[in-house]
């Protein structure tokens, strides 16, 4: 227990020390949501693995290799490997801009609804954001708890309340917080698991005793539980079924590539180059961490051949560090735990926090004397209310981490996709086809689960896309303003004279004034 409070203790150390000096980094309110669009290529590196790597990663994933074997690589590792590949397309083009949105519905009023000053897509997608976001929160503090109280022995419920310390301090700092702290997490992480993975081989007696008890066991899941069909942990499909595996994959890979937390993730570094290098970076890191997962969560099942009837089997990556790790071994592992829940939290809450505050209250009530001063204080109350909000509800969870990832980025690609991607690439894409994938995509997704579809995420990407069609079709042309910052290097003045105006950047500062483009547009309250 020893080594697990002094390592766990030396983490919280660091983080403290580097919040504080981040501080010095946060002068505006643009710095505090997307750090100024000045971030360097190893900060956002680091930041974006330490993002991607949560609890659902980490966590999540151990446990279905162990329950379901070599179809959780399917499901979930591949199809976030695919999507970090993919991601660069998105950033080559939402990067483009000289000065980018701060936010992501920022940049959906920008694309679609240039002359609006009150925004309802943006609204909309802000509100829809803050839903997923917290969704993601809540799943971050479920893994924080489990392994907080493994560490100190307190009660599962209690350990919870750890999470607000580690809160504190990225309300204070914001989105500089949240990417300066994340080199200590991306480090701790790839030690950790690494460590974690030596610690299962050795256990087991190596890869090749690991091979064939997938190959011949038949223990059940949970202590008295159904036996498992000999060979099901080798099988690609495992236990999921073709059908489910693809949607799992689908949702993973496809949703993943236009949430909303990895397009505004693409605005923040200093120019396009970097964008697209720190993501090509970060594959390699990613790698060092999913193959010792992957040995983590499949030795597991020779460690442990059955878990305690009431556990869950997102248990499984504590209990067999615990049990069969040296402790300064186990301390960084589960050390490295606590990382990707405090990293992968503390993220999406600024996502979530800023989506309300920014997306929505201002958005809503545009004419309203903002500072950035005035602004970074209120956001900040907003984001810890929202972590003690999370904290509240990770009481009871109700699904497992990894799959409660699935859901969310499932619902994000449904609504997200074509309003991202067409949007980026092609001029025609229009404000009610945006409005179309997003109601008809979310609509979709939602009644495919309820009638129990076996991919609702395919159905409503299709049923969405042939809605987006349509609109193009007969929609309006979109005006030049909203889509030229996307394909020329230097915009026109009407298009740059809009652009403040939706940012409450007026010459005068003022945020009531009206603009005229070159086809007799006006920006409208």
């Amino acid at each position: 227990m020893f080594w697990y409070i002094f390592v766990f203790v030396l983490y919280t150390f660091f983080i403290i020390v580097l919040n504080l000096r981040s501080l010095k980094q946060v002068e505006t309110f643009a710095d505090f949501t997307t750090g100024g669009h000045r971030m360097g290529l190893w900060v956002g590196v680091f930041t974006t693995v330490a993002t991607w790597v949560s609890v659902a990663s980490v966590m999540g994933v151990p446990g279905y290799l162990y329950s379901n074997g070599v179809s959780a690589i399917i499901g979930w590792i591949a199809g976030w490997f695919l999507a970090t590949a993919f991601i660069p397309i998105v950033a080559y083009k939402v990067r483009r801009p000289k000065n980018p949105p701060r936010t992501f519905p920022e940049f959906i009023h920008l694309r679609y609804e240039p002359f609006q000053k009150r925004s309802p897509l943006r609204a909309i997608v802000g509100l829809l954001m803050s839903i997923g976001y917290f969704i993601f929160v809540h799943l971050q503090v479920v893994g924080f708890g489990i392994v907080f109280s493994t560490i100190t022995g307190i009660q599962y419920e209690i350990a919870l309340f750890g999470f607000l310390f580690f809160l504190l301090f990225t309300s204070i700092g914001g989105f500089w917080s949240v990417s300066v702290t994340d080199s200590v997490n991306t480090i701790i992480i790839v030690l950790g698991v690494i460590l974690g993975a030596f610690a299962v081989l050795y256990s087991t007696g190596g890869f090749v005793n690991i091979y064939e008890n997938l190959a011949t066991t038949t223990a059940p899941t949970f202590e008295g539980g159904e036996s498992l069909p000999k060979g099901l942990l080798l099988s690609p499909v495992g236990g999921f079924g073709f059908g489910a595996l693809c949607s799992i994959f689908l949702s993973n890979a496809l949703g993943a590539i236009v949430s909303p937390h990895w397009v505004t993730r693409m605005m923040a570094p200093k120019n396009v180059k970097t964008a697209i290098l720190q993501m090509m970076l970060s594959v390699l890191i990613l790698t060092l961490i999913f193959i010792p997962l992957i040995i983590i969560g499949l030795g597991a099942k020779m460690l442990i051949p059955s878990l305690p009837a009431g556990q869950t089997t997102d248990y499984i990556m504590p209990t067999v560090i615990t049990e069969f790790a040296h402790p300064i071994v186990g301390a960084f592992t589960l050390v490295a735990l606590c990382a990707a829940a405090i990293s992968t939290a503390n993220s999406m809450l600024l996502h979530a926090g800023t989506s309300i505050y920014y997306d929505l209250y201002r958005n809503l009530f545009p004419d309203k004397d903002f500072h950035d001063e005035k602004g970074k204080k209120q956001l900040r109350y907003l984001v810890l209310t929202l972590g003690f909000l999370a904290v509240l509800s990770a009481i009871k969870p109700p699904v497992l981490l990894a799959m409660g990832f699935t859901y969310v980025y499932g619902a994000f690609g449904a609504v997200f996709f074509f309003v991202v991607l067409l949007g980026l690439y092609t001029k025609r894409m229009n404000r009610l086809a945006a409005y179309a994938n997003v109601i008809v995509g979310l609509v979709a997704f939602i009644i495919a689960h309820i009638v129990g579809a076996t991919n609702p995420f395919l159905v409503s990407l299709v049923v969405s896309f042939i809605a987006v069609l349509l609109s193009i079709i007969i929609g309006k042309k979109s005006p030049l303003e909203a889509y030229e910052p996307y394909f020329e290097v230097e915009v026109s003045p009407s298009t740059e004279k809009v652009l403040n105006i939706i940012r409450n950047e007026g010459a005068d500062g003022s945020t009531d004034i009206l603009a005229n483009d070159s086809i007799n547009h006006e920006v409208k309250a």
